[in-house]
């Protein structure tokens, strides 16, 4: 990392280039040198933004229409110090999402709103579950609107599908990190009725289970900031079992091995059938 020059004297942190990284490390950078290498950094990180952006657009990129004032005001103001490349996704696809011919429709905010008060780590298990969903259920006729369907989508993640998604680095408590990201999700409204444990904590909940994991229902909100963030313009929530997604992430490993809820109960039925037998 460059070193950062002094931002001003008698200044007790800012005026020492020393004590600046040590307090901020390499996000030095955007407040230890002058304004110039300021803006540059953020303006690298905004066009990759609007990068994604025109990306996720496609052929809409030549339709008319606008972004609200609004939408872009957020996205310049919090997406300059982003650096998480799921997180620019997610910044990106509401960009795109939110150009139509409605002058006044600024959807977009709410749910920039909620990417600001999310950590990079609830933002990749909410990617992560909604991809998965999409998965299990592509095409079936569950309306996400109503709540004993969502239900009828509650999903069990394998402990190890969770990992090898989430992607830790040394440092990183698993467990820590696992619980805030449930408890913040559900309180966003993005997941609800969840669970993680280990084979014994989660076997009160299906004698199926035969792995640590988590269990999660999905939600109308949560299913909206999904579509919203792979760039679907104007999407409710109701459209993710039909919608075409194509690809994933980079650095976003999904790997096989997440199941529904209904599928542990078929094997319990039939488990409870065989002893009955015997």
């Amino acid at each position: 990392m460059d070193t950062p020059t002094v931002v001003g004297t008698g200044l007790a942190i800012l005026g020492s280039k020393d004590l600046l990284i040590k307090l901020l490390g390499p996000s030095a950078d955007y407040v230890g040198g002058e304004v110039k290498g300021f803006v540059e950094k953020c303006n690298i990180n905004l066009d990759g933004i609007f990068v994604k952006a025109a990306s996720k657009l496609g052929n809409r990129m030549d339709e008319e229409g606008a972004v609200s004032p609004r939408v872009l005001k957020h996205v310049v103001d919090e997406g300059r110090f982003c650096e998480d490349n799921l997180t620019a996704e997610y910044y990106g696809g509401i960009l795109a999402s939110s150009k139509n011919r409605v002058a006044r429709d600024d959807r977009g905010v709410t749910l920039l709103a909620q990417v600001k008060d999310m950590s990079v780590y609830q933002l990749r298990l909410h990617f992560v579950a909604y991809m998965i969903i999409h998965r299990l259920f592509q095409n079936e006729d569950f309306n996400l609107g109503h709540g004993a369907d969502c239900q009828k989508m509650k999903i069990f993640i394998p402990m190890g599908v969770f990992r090898a998604a989430m992607d830790f680095q040394a440092g990183e408590d698993m467990s820590a990190i696992l619980s805030h990201c449930l408890f913040g999700l559900s309180k966003h409204n993005l997941i609800t009725d969840f669970a993680s444990g280990d084979i014994e904590f989660l076997q009160k909940q299906n004698k199926a289970i035969t792995e640590s994991g988590l269990l999660l229902t999905p939600t109308l909100p949560g299913a909206e900031l999904f579509l919203w963030a792979i760039g679907l313009s104007g999407a409710s929530g109701r459209e993710l079992l039909k919608a075409k997604i194509e690809g994933n992430v980079d650095g976003v490993l999904i790997s096989e091995g997440a199941v529904t809820f209904n599928a542990l109960n078929e094997i319990v039925k039939i488990q409870n059938a065989e002893e009955a037998e015997k």
